[in-house]
């Protein structure tokens, strides 16, 4: 009789997965910065991806819930609604759509022997640095 033994993988192999299938899809080839687990450089001010979990369990099928983000560095010379403001940058919303819709591609629907993937909201885009 066939022994299966229990094999539970931690939230951090999980991402890593999740990594390794950015990777495969190139997207270290389109940012500047990196991809990074749980968060990136600090002061970083290159196009980073950062794979974060939010729910993560260790049922019989185990199942998580992940963020992944794309932190890119403003757009200057900005003209903001307010004119006294200081700073004049706004997010460069067109590049962070752009990467998000490649990740989404390269997980959607992905399945393997061990796991799959199914993204349940691409969420909004929203500005950083």
């Amino acid at each position: 009789m066939a022994v299966i033994e229990k094999t539970i993988k931690t939230d951090l192999d999980a991402m890593n997965d999740i990594r390794v299938l950015l990777e495969d899809a190139g997207i270290p080839a389109l940012i500047t910065g990196e991809i990074r687990i749980i968060q990136r450089r600090l002061d970083s001010a290159k196009e980073d991806c950062v794979i974060n979990t939010l729910l993560w369990d260790a049922d019989q099928f185990q199942g998580g819930v992940f963020n992944i983000n794309f932190h890119v560095p403003n757009l200057s010379g900005q003209v903001g609604e307010n004119p006294t403001t200081v700073d004049k940058t706004q997010p460069d919303v067109d590049r962070m759509g752009e990467l998000g819709k490649i990740a989404v591609a390269a997980l959607d629907d992905h399945h393997v022997y061990v796991y799959s993937l199914i993204p349940r909201n691409s969420g909004p885009v929203v500005g950083n640095l």
